[in-house]
């Protein structure tokens, strides 16, 4: 075998690596401003209902860490489980569940590199097939209470991978009506 031969398969070899993983996936300006204003409007609109957004929002292995509520039962509370975009979107679903109306007020955001955080106010208002636990509260009535999600961008697609959520789940029980609460 002659030598130049040699050269030839090795530049083959050199280069099939990139030639097999093809063109790269990742997007150039998902840490910029516009980008992060983008996926954090999207993240308001998906919990005002529009389920439109979630798969140009979530990644599909979304991860969501959030306090306890109320279990349906009354007694003790409910673990959330959510690892992946259709249980992202089932959560979602559930909790706008029972309610008139149900949508969030963005009060102040910060993002950076792949990270947005957001301060938010819940504004809702009961409707007639409120499920999620029991309350004294009628159809009619308005909650408000307030929280921070805290939200981790893939750092390839821009897309949330992870989202922390914080709420002030006491003034959120106290304004469902609830005085005493078992856990």
């Amino acid at each position: 075998m002659k030598l130049e031969h040699i050269y030839v398969a090795f530049y083959y070899l050199l280069s099939l690596p990139i030639a097999i993983a093809g063109p790269s996936c990742c997007r150039d300006d998902i840490s910029s401003a516009a980008y992060h204003d983008h996926i954090l409007n999207n993240y308001i609109a998906i919990w005002a209902g529009d389920s439109s957004l979630i798969g140009s929002t979530f990644h599909s292995d979304v991860v969501l860490e959030i306090d306890r509520f109320p279990s349906a039962s009354g007694k003790g509370s409910s673990i959330i489980h959510v690892s992946n975009r259709t249980q992202m979107t089932a959560f979602v679903e559930r909790s706008r569940s029972g309610w008139k109306e149900y949508y969030f007020e963005p009060i102040s955001s910060v993002a950076a590199n792949f990270s947005i955080a957001v301060r938010w106010r819940m504004h809702g208002v009961m409707g007639s097939n409120f499920t999620s636990f029991s309350t004294p509260l009628k159809a009619g009535d308005h909650v408000t209470y307030n929280g921070t999600d805290f939200l981790v961008q893939d750092h390839c697609t821009g897309l949330i991978r992870e989202a922390y959520i914080a709420s002030d789940n006491i003034s959120f029980l106290h304004a469902m009506g609830l005085t005493a609460i078992t856990v």
